[in-house]
């Protein structure tokens, strides 16, 4: 198992607390709307109610969010993710 930052950190192995870090994308984890998040949480949640998820998708659509990235979030397909979530009306 690979040692977390905080124990790298305690062992001052500073070379590899860089190396995990120069590939660490800031712009795409800082600007990523509070809906994607949202609906990551609520999809991660196998408990959470259809229409907690079609709220959430709906959100994260207003925010901007691309139909490929729900998928991704929940774990579908694009295509698929669009079908069943595009219309809160939509049965599911």
């Amino acid at each position: 198992m690979r040692p977390t930052i905080d124990e790298l950190i305690d062992n001052g192995d500073w070379d590899e607390v860089a190396r995990r870090f120069e590939g660490f994308d800031v712009e795409r984890a800082v600007h990523r709307p509070i809906s994607d998040w949202w609906l990551r949480c609520a999809a991660g949640d196998p408990k959470s109610p259809d229409d907690l998820l079609r709220t959430k998708v709906a959100a994260a659509r207003a925010d901007g969010v691309s139909w490929q990235r729900i998928g991704e979030l929940l774990g579908v397909p694009e295509a698929e993710a669009q079908q069943r979530y595009d219309s809160p009306s939509k049965p599911s």
